[in-house]
């Protein structure tokens, strides 16, 4: 007789998942989620049909919160290549930023670019260069000058390929009217945890000394944009800042450069 693996003896036999307290027993002592006994008004054990009880697995529970610490289990990615080894309270927020997750056009999801594209990470930088080729533009060190207008809303993104293609950065820019602000960030397209090793450098200036510099930590295309944006973690300059920085010809210069952290971010 085969022993079963810590996954078996945790799983329900109900909803095939990792138990939730509360875990309640039948009569002979299998085991399985209450809430999946509420939920499918089960009344007999789906193991051995005999009948259920009120009585509830309290070392079971225990034993899973303490393997739930140190088991460590697969990406749900694996089989594309991921190489994670996670806990079972890692494994979810993991897999909803594995780089070997769906992915879907970031062009239609911030800059509305009306783009239905889908797929993984090796295609995301060839989809920009074929469907959206004015967005893949700038480089990890750029210096540019962009026509600016503060009367009306607008987003606009950029892929930039780092380390030879090795990572992936989102340049992300937006012109609020009603808030009278313009925002800049750079997002890395993976894990939170690697974005952190990340940050960059962001200067608007004109002919004369006056600049305005920026140092900033990089986050996961994960991180809700809209957010960061909210709480002024980026490049955040009102209208009336930025005027000071205008042309004649109403352009804005700027420049930019990513950088690894050489430093732990504690």
């Amino acid at each position: 007789m085969s022993v079963p693996s810590p996954e078996d003896i945790m799983k329900c036999p109900i909803c095939l998942e990792t138990m939730q307290p509360p875990i309640i027993q039948c009569k002979v002592g299998h085991s399985m989620c209450k809430s999946c006994i509420t939920g499918c008004r089960i009344s007999n054990c789906p193991t051995c049909r005999s009948q259920l009880t009120e009585t509830r697995n309290y070392q079971l529970e225990q034993l899973i919160e303490g393997l739930q610490k140190v088991l460590k289990l697969q990406c749900v990615y694996y089989y594309k290549g991921c190489k994670y080894d996670l806990t079972q309270q890692d494994k979810q927020t993991h897999e909803m930023e594995c780089k070997y997750r769906k992915f879907h056009c970031e062009g239609n999801k911030f800059a509305n670019l009306n783009c239905d594209w889908k797929g993984e990470f090796a295609g995301i930088y060839k989809h920009f260069k074929d469907s959206h080729p004015n967005n893949t533009r700038m480089e990890y060190k750029t210096d540019a000058t962009m026509k600016i207008s503060l009367n009306r809303d607008f987003k606009d993104v950029q892929i930039i390929s780092f380390f030879n293609g090795q990572q992936y950065f989102y340049y992300k820019h937006q012109i609020d009217v009603t808030k009278q602000k313009a925002y800049w960030h750079f997002q890395l397209i993976g894990l939170k945890s690697q974005a952190e090793n990340y940050y960059y450098e962001f200067e608007i200036h004109n002919n004369s000394l006056r600049k305005f510099k920026v140092t900033e930590f990089c986050t996961s295309d994960t991180t809700d944009i809209n957010t960061t944006f909210a709480q002024e973690k980026c490049v955040a300059v009102s209208f009336t800042g930025i005027k000071n920085y205008l042309n004649e010809f109403g352009e804005l210069h700027f420049k930019f450069r990513i950088m690894a952290n050489k430093k732990t971010r504690h």
